[in-house]
Formats: structure tokens, C-alpha cells, sequence
């Protein structure tokens, strides 16, 4: 069990109480404690200035720097870490990281738009929220009450009617109109993400335990799929769609 008594970013101190609600500056309202690890400094700063005005929220402290940030989360312990993707290629699964061990109550990605391959790999995540700078102030900070306080998932409001909750767990509904990443497996979009950052069909079977001739298939299937033929055109997908980043 991690301590979770800290100075916040203003130097108060804020000290945990049982079952972790949180009271800042000796206020009787619960306050949740967010984290947050932005693109820029400016992000950090204004995003930072904007919440801190709204009711229930204390921002512990921000960074621009994902190992800086990483560390300063298992050292506070925030509920809410609150997380651009571009921060690095690995950033959302590191924050991921940081839940399973228990530094993290919960995690909401922080996209610039709505990047599909991106929420599909994220439903497949405990614990992890998918907003984008897009929904708006009000809408960011309703989901992090929520996602604070009632332990729920939250999605962006212009995806969220397209994620079902499915006996086997959430998925994202195919658009009929055109080719999606929602249309692939797990284990498909594995595969494209791996192809997308160089990886050969051998690379992919070493990685996966699995062999080339299913690789293969795989392969072949999502690009059936998406209706790509090149693998220049699987690559822009993946970027396009965040599964992954540059």
C-alpha cells in the first residue's frame, strides 16, 4: 500500500483519508487529485489553471516529461492520471502500468480528435477513459468526477454511443459506410501495430509466439478489412487511426 500524504503543486498539504477520499485545504468537499502528463508545457500550465477553478478538483502537481511525470505519479499517487498519447509511443501503456501496480486510480487519455484504432486498444485496458480536447471543458471535467468517484469508463461523447458493453467485454461498433480498425480482432490489430512500426511477418511471429503462416492470415485478413493492398497504406492507417504514434 502506497502513502499517499504529499505537498500539491501549491504547497498545500493533502492528506488521504479512509477509503480514499481526499479534503484540500481543509475543505468538507471531497476533492479528486489528478495528474497531468501533457504534450507541452503550456498544455500542462493552462489545463492545469482551468481545472483548478472547477469544483472537486485538485491538480497535483503537471508535466511534459513522460519518465518526469511517470516517477512524480509513484510518488503522489494520484486517482486520476490524466494523459496525452503523444507523449511517447509507449505512454499509455506505461500509465496502464502505474494502475496495476497501484500508484493510479484511474487513467483518461487525452487525444487531440477521436483516433478509432486507438479506442479500440484502450477498450481492451481496466481502468483506462478515453476523452478528446474536443468534448470541452465541461464534458473533461464531468468524466473525471465520474471516473473518480463512481469507478466507471468514460468515453468521448462523439465515440461513446459506438462503444457496447458486450458479455465478453467492450468493443467498438464497425461503421457501415466505410472500412474501420473497430472491424478487427484483437489480436489483428496486434498484428497491424506491430507491421505499422517495421516489423516483418518473422518479427511479428517472434514477438507473438505464433507462427509466420499466421501472421500471415492475419495480416491478409485486416488488410481485406480496412481494403488496403500496400503496406505504405497499412502504415497510414495505423498513423491516421493512432494505432500507432510518430
Amino acid at each position: 500500500m502506497h502513502d499517499l500524504n504529499h505537498h500539491s503543486a501549491n504547497g498545500s498539504f493533502v492528506p488521504t483519508t479512509q477509503g480514499g477520499v481526499h479534503y484540500a485545504n481543509g475543505s468538507s468537499s471531497p476533492t479528486v487529485r489528478v495528474m497531468l502528463m501533457l504534450s507541452t508545457a503550456l498544455d500542462c500550465q493552462s489545463l492545469a489553471a482551468l481545472l483548478t477553478q472547477r469544483r472537486g478538483i485538485e491538480v497535483v502537481e503537471s508535466s511534459a516529461n513522460l519518465d518526469y511525470g511517470l516517477a512524480r505519479c509513484r510518488r503522489l499517487a494520484p486517482q486520476v492520471l490524466m494523459i496525452d498519447p503523444m507523449l511517447g509511443g509507449e505512454a499509455v501503456d506505461q500509465a496502464v502500468a502505474l494502475v496495476r501496480e497501484g500508484y493510479v486510480g484511474h487513467v483518461i487519455v487525452l487525444d487531440d480528435r477521436v483516433h478509432e484504432g486507438r479506442v479500440a486498444r484502450l477498450l481492451t485496458m481496466p481502468a483506462v477513459s478515453y476523452m478528446t480536447r474536443q468534448a470541452g471543458l465541461d464534458a473533461l471535467h464531468a468524466a473525471t468526477l465520474k471516473v473518480a468517484t463512481r469507478s466507471e469508463r468514460v468515453f468521448d461523447p462523439a465515440i461513446d454511443h459506438r462503444v457496447l458493453r458486450t458479455p465478453r467485454g467492450l468493443r467498438l461498433e464497425q461503421t457501415l459506410d466505410q472500412p474501420s480498425v473497430a472491424a478487427l480482432t484483437a489480436r489483428e490489430l496486434e498484428v497491424m501495430q506491430l507491421l505499422a512500426q517495421g516489423s516483418s511477418v518473422r518479427d511479428c511471429a517472434e514477438q507473438m509466439h505464433l507462427a509466420e503462416s499466421t501472421i500471415d492470415n492475419h495480416k491478409s485478413r485486416l488488410m481485406k478489412k480496412l481494403r488496403i493492398h500496400k503496406a505504405a497504406e497499412l502504415t497510414h492507417v495505423a498513423i491516421r487511426e493512432g494505432v500507432i504514434n510518430v
